[in-house]
Formats: C-alpha cells, structure tokens, sequence
C-alpha cells in the first residue's frame, strides 16, 4: 500500500511514518467499466487514488480529462463541504484507494506533518483548475 501511495503526488512529500499511517485507512474499492463513481453535484465524503485503471473526468457532460493508474481525484471533498464539481465515470474496470473523510481527519489531528502537505497539494491543484 505504502508503494502505491510514494507514486501519488498528493501524498508523495510525505515520510514513512505519516505514509504508514494514511495506508491503515485507506480501502481498496472497485468500480466497474461505465459506472459512475460520483455525478457533479454530489456531497462527497471521500477521495480515490486510482491503483489500476482509467476514469473520465466530465463537467456538464463534457470530458474535461482522462485519468489513470496514480492519478487521484475527489481530494476537494476532505477538505470542503463544497458539492463535487465534476463526474467520474469509469471507462474501464477500476481498482481505486479510498480515504474518507472522517478518517483524513483523524490523521491531520494525530499527525499534524500531514496538514501542511496536503494543504499546499489542494491549494496547488484547485489553481490547476482555475
């Protein structure tokens, strides 16, 4: 799991210690070719690091990307009560690291050195959008 996570910018900053710690919460989910993981729109209450497979990123049923193995998607969702601001489809079978929120939160509270790598990868990704 540890492996998986080094590869993800999101949590690649991190030490051993707090990759350890964010690998004992997160859950393997699988998703199915053409489901809809999320629709724009939605609360979220998880974030999804794709360990196998491919996902369509739409908005207002456009395709704005296509993700694949190590991409993560959803990460807004830990840290704002905001709706989903895009859907995810998958396109093909996906195999995905699941962490919610609750248990995010937990971690920026036993482990504070997660806080400040996290905050500066969502600050990061939410001006890649914009």
């Amino acid at each position: 799991m540890i492996e998986i996570l080094k590869k993800i910018p999101f949590f690649a900053q991190l030490g051993d210690e707090d990759m350890k710690a964010i690998g004992e919460k997160v859950q393997m989910q699988y998703f199915g070719s053409e489901q809809v993981i999320f629709e724009q729109g939605d609360y979220g209450e998880e974030m999804y690091v794709i360990k196998r497979g491919k996902v369509q990123v739409l908005r207002d049923f456009n395709i704005l990307a296509v993700l694949s193995d190590n991409a993560f998607f959803g990460e807004m969702a830990l840290v704002s009560e905001e709706p989903r601001n895009a859907t995810i489809r998958a396109v093909t079978d996906v195999e995905a690291l699941v962490l919610k929120k609750d248990d995010f939160r937990e971690l920026l509270e036993t482990k504070p050195s997660i806080a400040s790598v996290v905050s500066y990868e969502v600050v990061k990704r939410a001006n890649q959008l914009s």
